[in-house]
């Protein structure tokens, strides 16, 4: 994909083009990158500049890619950012297809971590715009064969855009790998959220405190910049105590033990220990942003005791110092429970997420499309 002269895009009378950055230019605009973040209507956490630039250092060399930052611009202005890579791989054990996928994702490979709410980054009067502006310059660009987006909560988006802009007989779209993302609504505070529930639910969270204390003094602490390592210690052995396999691998402890430091330096990160007659007995690592707080990973000892659910009750702690912190959101992100539905349970909203595969050239567009219909007969 290299060597396109830039393309441009006219809509509402205004005039976007389309520029790849070279690497240098993306290593060296956090301000800008991130000012872009700041003013944009997508996630502010897995687009920032932080999080995206550690996932290309920690698991870059793993899927061999290389990067292709999609700069938009209006004038001299910088309205948006596509930030993408492309690499080779096999298809259906045997097609070769050069993939062209966002940062932070490495479609159905366990390596790398997934990151979510992935897409472009602009302001909300800019958003559509973006999206057709990278996409017309992807579609003129020769050699790639798939565009991902994954795990993206504007899948529908996408999907109508590459229909609309792609011609239908060499080219193909497909939504798949659902999930759903949920969160909680603390603007009102944490007493009303908590009012909001349902009495076993509340229970769970709140009530249950007394009898955390009849096993000795309960304290929760939230750790400093100094002793990151000591709570990513302690997650990953009470995770592997209950999953048989820790929290973070070496490569996501690195990445993960970089972006802590990192987000400590500006007060974002929120990563706590709650301890239980002098022991820890759960860590919860979250990130704040802004007034939307996420809850990235937890872990709790299962052999506590069966009359009470630690991950529940540190919950119930992170979210009331959130609400004190004026979060109005905060954020479970995809995944189920191992053995209940919490996430739903303690939640008022729900955002769905899906990845869109957007294929073109007549081998791996023919099959996939004969590939789904045997699926739906």
């Amino acid at each position: 994909m290299q060597g396109e002269e830039p393309t441009r895009q006219a809509a509402d009378h205004r005039t976007l083009t389309v520029r790849r950055w070279s690497v240098e230019e993306w290593l060296g605009n956090e301000v800008a990158w991130n000012d872009l973040v700041g003013r944009s209507a997508t996630d502010a956490l897995f687009l920032s500049w932080e999080w995206l630039t550690n996932w290309w250092h920690c698991f870059g060399s793993s899927v061999g890619g290389m990067p292709e930052i999609l700069a938009v611009y209006q004038g001299a202005d910088l309205v948006g950012l596509a930030p993408l890579y492309c690499r080779r791989l096999v298809r259906g054990g045997f097609v070769p297809t050069l993939s062209v996928q966002f940062l932070g994702l490495s479609w159905r490979d366990d390596v790398p971590l997934i990151s979510e709410y992935l897409d472009v980054i602009a302001a909300a009067g800019d958003l559509e715009r973006v999206r057709e502006a990278c996409v017309r310059f992807l579609l003129r660009a020769p050699g790639w064969t798939e565009f991902l987006a994954g795990f993206t909560p504007a899948a529908a988006r996408w999907r109508e855009l590459y229909s609309r802009c792609a011609a239908a007989r060499v080219h193909y779209v497909r939504e798949l790998d659902r999930s759903v993302a949920y969160q909680a609504d603390l603007t009102a505070g944490f007493p009303a959220y908590l009012r909001d529930l349902h009495q076993s639910t509340r229970r769970s969270i709140w009530n249950l405190r007394r009898r955390l204390h009849e096993f000795g003094p309960v304290r929760l602490e939230e750790l400093p910049a100094m002793d990151i390592a000591g709570g990513f210690r302690d997650l990953n052995r009470l995770h592997e105590l209950r999953w048989q396999k820790p929290a973070f691998g070496v490569r996501r402890l690195q990445f993960h033990t970089a972006l802590a430091q990192r987000l400590a330096e500006r007060g974002e990160l929120v990563l706590s220990r709650l301890w239980v007659g002098g022991q820890v007995v759960s860590v919860l690592y979250d990130v704040r942003k802004g007034t939307r707080q996420y809850n990235i990973k937890m872990a709790f000892d299962p052999g506590f005791n069966p009359r009470v659910s630690l991950g529940l009750l540190h919950l119930g702690y992170a979210m009331e110092a959130a609400a004190e912190r004026r979060v109005g959101c905060y954020d479970f992100l995809a995944g189920p429970g191992r053995s209940s539905d919490f996430k739903r349970l303690l939640s008022q909203q729900r955002l769905d997420l899906s990845c869109v595969q957007m294929l073109r050239g007549a081998l791996l567009t023919s099959l996939y499309r004969w590939g789904d219909r045997v699926r739906q007969r």
